[in-house]
């Protein structure tokens, strides 16, 4: 058997119990969130302030304002739906992937296709299992009025106002971006290796370009993406009781509200401009590096504590 710390958890065909990956994938999704939260309500402010509402501006201006109005707090707002997110995505995906890993293992796609396919149905599982936590840490975020959300309370008024579709608005666009997502980072991942390869003895620059592949994918996938997530944030909170406290620009919002996704994404383009499809996405960018590098190094840090 293979030297135990050398093991690659995440390899084709490479058993972990079930178990073992749910929780290392919990903790993992934890510490990763909560060290990263404060940018997460940064970019999620950006997304549902309308264009011509100036409340919220530079990065330090904004941390500044919402620490002064709320408190240094209000930067961990929504941390209870998101840890619970946060954990429940991680177990999720890491066992439904391990899941999946195997289920799929007889097939005879090349292993590439095999971890693209694999590393999609995870995904989408994953956001779809957790995808109440998203209603409820997107409006606890977007909430800029001093006094907290409470998770059983925010549930129970979704319940009562919007029903239980309320709990899922947007899912769809969700689950759309997971895969997308999914196969950008690959394909975007693998073509740098296969370029690196052809040309490996170009020197120090394809040496670069391939140690930097997987971060070159992230960022390639996120800029894709951005603007479906954009949507869908705005779509989490239009129809919420506590709008006035989301937003100042309550007229914007009422031009949404009957719209579909694509109805909502072009009204978006018409009257706010390109840009506001991709507001908050500098704050998204400067959280993918730091997320993935905490959330793999503690999986694996986590499995040889529990292996």
């Amino acid at each position: 058997s293979m030297d135990h710390n050398k093991r690659d958890y995440l390899r084709k065909g490479q058993h972990v119990e079930v178990y073992k990956s749910a929780i290392a994938g919990a903790v993992s999704g934890l510490v990763a969130r909560l060290l990263t939260a404060p940018m997460d309500t940064l970019k999620i402010r950006y997304q549902i302030q309308p264009m011509h509402e100036s409340k919220y501006g530079g990065m330090l201006s904004t941390v500044r304002t919402i620490a002064a109005e709320e408190g240094a707090r209000g930067l961990w707002k929504g941390n209870v739906p998101a840890s619970i997110m946060y954990v429940l995505y991680g177990a999720v995906q890491f066992s439904s992937f391990s899941t999946f890993n195997e289920l799929l293992s007889g097939n005879n796609f090349p292993p590439v296709v095999h971890t693209l396919i694999v590393g999609a149905l995870a995904g989408m599982t994953s956001s779809v299992a957790t995808y109440p936590f998203d209603v409820l840490r997107t409006r606890f975020v977007a909430n800029r009025g001093v006094k907290m959300f409470k998770l059983g309370v925010s549930t129970l008024e979704i319940w009562r106002h919007e029903g239980s579709q309320g709990f899922f608005r947007g899912v769809t666009s969700s689950a759309v971006s997971v895969t997308l997502s999914t196969s950008i980072i690959f394909a975007t991942y693998e073509s740098i290796k296969i370029f690196c390869e052809r040309h490996k003895d170009h020197g120090i620059g394809v040496e670069t370009l391939e140690k930097s592949a997987s971060m070159i994918s992230g960022v390639a996938a996120k800029i894709v993406t951005f603007p479906i997530d954009t949507v869908r944030r705005r779509i989490l909170v239009k129809d919420s009781i506590h709008l006035g406290k989301f937003t100042k620009s309550r007229a914007t919002y009422e031009r949404y509200r009957e719209s579909t996704f694509i109805r909502m994404g072009l009204s978006m383009y018409k009257h706010e401009g390109l840009l506001s499809l991709y507001r908050g996405l500098t704050m998204a960018l400067l959280k993918t590096a730091p997320t993935t590098a905490i959330s793999i190094g503690i999986y694996e840090w986590s499995l040889k504590k529990i292996a």
